[in-house]
């Protein structure tokens, strides 16, 4: 888990803005990894520059993850979360934040919900200064080596409303957010939402200084009132087009015609994956072919296997006697689902005169140098391609959709979890279900399936769903879950002894992370020891002496001491602390009054 949370915790260099601390989060991802969403909390604060050896310690995860709670919301399609291989209770500390997208089914299939966009609201907390940072990409929330593109802009939120025209400038931007608002049960999320619909209306515009461009527009695609295929594709992209690039992992014939058949003399490249190459698709494009070099070398000389994910078009297009460069970037592919199907999220920003040319673009992705990182396909080999098989993937997004809920019921501190669902919506295939963590509990899913004897601490809203041999984690909305009590029994599981507790209260009162996590494993095996009770007692003196200088330094770290103490059980709190800890909290308060 560590090293997963590591490599993605690369991305707060994109996250987050020097000076600023994030208010809040929006993430859209198709789909999400649990590693990769418990790195979220640590993206979100000052954890940019620990080990991989602090990563592992479960108090950094725990205070994390609790000073993250309500500060970001992540939006993923149903059926499209891993299972994790190993299974953690702290994973059940974030389902808050987690919105799992279901769309109903159209014609043979379902709608995908397919945008990777994060919409992150700043502070400046010595200015004062507030601001939007709008990243789209074309990287889903999971651990991947594989080739994405990524683009930030940000928009300074000024003290009184945007003019009309940059109010209308970004409306696709706030009905997108809005479309998203209406899939969250949380009223959390509701509110911290609707707040950065209201910010967004007071920019005047996203900032494009020392950039190539000099204009951007946002196309959501899939929701109400935003036809992809039509002001996206055909009236923007395709209008006037001459030279253009597409990069992009899947393709369709159909699509890659209509781009193509724009003016056909004018020069067209097509990057994509091995497995989207067909004769037909070489064929097409009059400037070649290209894919990603089998093994690519990364920065520090280790050969990787690597394959496209990002999804760009670099276009010219002739505007009367004028042409204009401009490039697109986002989820979708250049497929029919992509443009007209799917719930989807393209950036189109346009270059300023003379700022780049196909020609250009082309050679900085495509050359001679060692670092290129394509190669082009003059042919492919004449067999019949394998085709997918998607009636798994069909029946459980089908058993996905008929679930309804899920319900909790107490007696005497035992807990039955049972499942409503739609039993004429289920798939004819038997589909298995049970809760993260609980392997042992799996079932066939049917309306009034019921989990019985669940410890407090496994109780979750994630489940594993399984038909055949494909299994994904779902969410379940929940009536009945005892959220506090639950979170409180995860704390107690990985806060288990004196030790533990000890240590969990020297780093929330320390500044030197790295230092604390040395020490705190041989703190720990000397608490271990039965005769340590003079040892504990030295500790907590230095606790308490901590606490003081604490206590000018950042009065609300003590005030969380309390919270602390009201999860742990009394067992692991050392003798005598609580006494200590009283007396201080007095004279905290009188010192206050003075």
């Amino acid at each position: 888990m560590a090293d997963v949370l590591w490599n993605d915790i690369i991305y707060t260099d994109v996250l987050q803005s020097d000076g600023f601390v994030i208010d809040y989060a929006v993430c859209t991802t198709y789909s999400l990894d649990m590693p990769s969403l418990l790195s979220v909390p640590f993206m979100l604060g000052t954890m940019t520059d620990l080990t991989e050896t602090a990563m592992r310690s479960p108090h950094l995860i725990l205070e994390t993850i609790n000073k993250s709670a309500g500060k970001f919301a992540v939006f993923c399609n149903a059926g499209c979360v891993a299972v994790p291989q190993a299974n953690s209770k702290v994973y059940s500390l974030l389902e808050q934040s987690v919105v799992q997208v279901t769309l109903q089914a159209k014609g043979g299939g379902f709608i995908n919900f397919h945008p990777k966009v994060w919409i992150i609201k700043e502070t400046n907390p010595d200015t004062g200064a507030q601001q939007i940072k709008l990243i789209v990409l074309s990287r889903n929330l999971t651990g991947s080596n594989d080739l994405d593109v990524v683009c930030e802009l940000i928009g300074k939120i000024g003290t009184k409303p945007a003019t009309r025209k940059a109010q209308v400038k970004h409306t696709p931007l706030v009905d997108f957010l809005t479309w998203l608002i209406a899939k969250a049960d949380n009223r959390t999320i509701r509110k911290n939402m609707r707040s950065i619909c209201k910010d967004i209306d007071y920019i005047e515009q996203f900032d494009l200084t020392d950039s190539p461009f000099e204009d951007y527009e946002f196309f959501p695609m899939g929701i109400p009132g935003y036809d992809g295929y039509t002001k996206c594709f055909e009236q923007s992209m395709l209008n006037h087009a001459a030279e253009m690039l597409v990069i992009s992992p899947f393709v369709d014939k159909n699509t890659l015609n209509q781009m193509v058949s724009c003016n056909p003399s004018a020069k067209k490249t097509l990057i994509t994956r091995h497995a989207s190459v067909t004769q037909e698709v070489i064929n097409l494009f009059n400037d070649g072919v290209y894919t990603p070099k089998e093994v690519l070398t990364d920065k520090v000389e280790k050969d990787v296997s690597v394959d496209l994910h990002e999804k760009v078009y670099f276009i010219r297009r002739n505007e009367g006697n004028v042409s204009y460069n401009h490039l697109y970037l986002g989820s979708t592919n250049a497929t029919m689902n992509g443009f007209r199907r799917n719930v989807e999220f393209l950036l189109h920003l346009k270059f300023a005169p003379y700022k780049s040319s196909y020609e250009k673009y082309r050679s900085e992705l495509i050359n001679n140098s060692k670092e290129c990182m394509f190669e082009q396909v003059l042919s492919v080999p004449e067999e019949d391609s394998e085709k997918e098989d998607v009636t798994n993937e069909l029946m459980l997004r089908r058993a996905i959709s008929a679930i309804q809920q899920a319900q909790i019921t107490s007696n005497d501190g035992n807990y039955t979890i049972t499942i409503q669902c739609q039993s004429n919506r289920m798939p004819s295939e038997p589909v298995f279900l049970y809760p993260l963590g609980c392997d042992g509990k799996e079932q066939v899913l049917a309306d009034g399936l019921t989990f019985k004897d669940m410890a407090l601490d496994s109780l979750t809203e994630f489940y594993t769903i399984r038909i055949g041999d494909l299994r994904r984690l779902i969410k379940i909305q929940t009536e009945g879950m005892p959220t506090d009590e639950r979170d409180k029994a995860i704390f107690r599981y990985f806060i288990n002894t004196k030790g533990k507790f000890i240590n969990y209260l020297a780093f929330m009162l320390t500044d030197e992370v790295e230092q604390y996590i040395l020490e705190s494993q041989q703190l720990e095996k000397e608490l271990a020891n039965d005769k340590a009770s003079s040892l504990e007692q030295q500790i907590s003196t230095s606790l308490y002496e901590d606490m003081v200088k604490m206590a000018y330094k950042d009065p609300d770290r003590i005030a969380s001491i309390r919270r602390i103490v009201e999860k742990a059980d009394e067992t692991v709190i050392p003798d005598h602390f609580m006494e200590m800890y009283n007396t201080f909290e007095n004279v905290i308060k009188q010192v206050k009054r003075l």
